[in-house]
């Protein structure tokens, strides 16, 4: 498996707002490509209550060609969604990650 990590520091104020759109827009979006298993939203747990906010959304492929598909056909697009509805108050990096083995 393919994990695509988009990790995003929010202004506290859109935190809300950022999740609804995650739940009811954005993830909905992503999944519809046809490119991922799964998203799992997950928030950083932060000691200092300071801190801006932090989720990483974790999309889930079952091949490396798929996701390259999806970051070269529908990544951009998507991104400039999200910029556009929340400029500099939603600032995310990316990672890919390969799954080697699980545990339970």
């Amino acid at each position: 498996m393919i994990y695509y990590n988009v990790t995003t520091k929010l202004d506290r104020d859109i935190e809300v707002e950022w999740i609804n759109w995650m739940k009811k827009v954005h993830i909905p979006e992503i999944l519809n490509t046809k490119k991922f298993l799964e998203v799992k939203l997950l928030k950083l747990i932060l000691d200092d209550p300071k801190t801006p906010s932090t989720y990483a959304a974790q999309y889930c492929s079952s091949s490396k060609f798929l996701l390259n598909n999806h970051l070269k056909n529908y990544a951009s697009v998507l991104r400039i969604k999200t910029i556009e509805k929340f400029g500099e108050r939603a600032l995310s990096f990316r990672t890919k990650l390969e799954l080697i083995s699980e545990h339970r």
